[in-house]
Formats: structure tokens, sequence, C-alpha cells
């Protein structure tokens, strides 16, 4: 079974409606649950994407999306041997290095993130929405 990693604008985009990501982030997760990719995120993306959802509506509204994306996802271990190597190594955003590290541990070999040039690409595919969407949609073409 394929195996993903989500960073937290991907879910942002689906739940907030963010244009113009919104239409793709909905395609994605239609096409994760067709083709029964086991979706993975990490506790930081749950607390930061409650976060957000809290601040642009409210609390309740935040509670509601994440009970709802737990539903989805699984949660991928993240330990202090994640967070010992996110802190040595010189990514852009630490958040993105925990990312990183967290998928890379749990043996995901893909992450999904909108900001994909903040991520190394020798040691996993970083692909942003649509580009997955492609490149999953032409391999099942051929």
């Amino acid at each position: 079974m394929n195996s993903v990693f989500l960073d937290t604008d991907v879910v942002l985009d689906f739940y907030v409606q963010r244009e113009p990501h919104h239409e793709t982030a909905l395609r994605l997760f239609t096409h994760f649950k067709r083709a029964k990719t086991r979706c993975y995120t990490s506790a930081v993306v749950i607390a930061n994407a409650y976060y957000m959802l809290a601040k642009i509506q409210n609390a309740r509204y935040a509670l509601d999306k994440m009970r709802r994306f737990r539903k989805l996802v699984s949660i991928a271990p993240l330990n202090e041997s994640i967070i010992d190597t996110a802190l040595s190594f010189p990514y852009k955003d630490f958040e993105d290095s925990i990312q990183f590290k967290c998928a890379m541990q749990n043996g995901i070999k893909t992450l999904i993130t909108r900001n994909s040039k903040d991520y190394p690409k020798d040691q996993l595919r970083v692909a942003d929405p649509s580009q997955y969407l492609s490149a999953n949609i032409l391999n099942k073409k051929s």
C-alpha cells in the first residue's frame, strides 16, 4: 500500500478552503480514498492546523475539523531522536525539519507540501499536491 506524509499547508488548504489551492487539496484527498493511500502526519501538524483553524474560526470549529482529519490520517510517531536530528540540520524552517525527519524515520517515502523548495529532495520524494496527483494519475494510465 502506498503511503504519504502530509504537511500543514495541505491540511489548511483543504479545511480553510484557501484559494486557489482548495480544489487541488480536495482532489488529493479524494484520490487518497480511492487509491487506498495510507496517509500520515505528525502531532506537530495537528497542533499547527488546530491553532490556525481556531484563529480563523474558533476552537469548536478547529476541534471538529481535527477530529474529522484524524479519521483520514495516522499519526507518525515523533520522538526525541527525531527532534534532536531536526535540530542538527540547517533547514530553512525548524518545523519543516521535524516533518522531514519524522517521515524519514517512519519509513514514509513521500512528503506532500506546497513549500517543497524548503525540503531536500535526495532522501524523500517531496511533491506539491498538483505534482503528486499528476504523477500518480499518469502512473495509473501506463
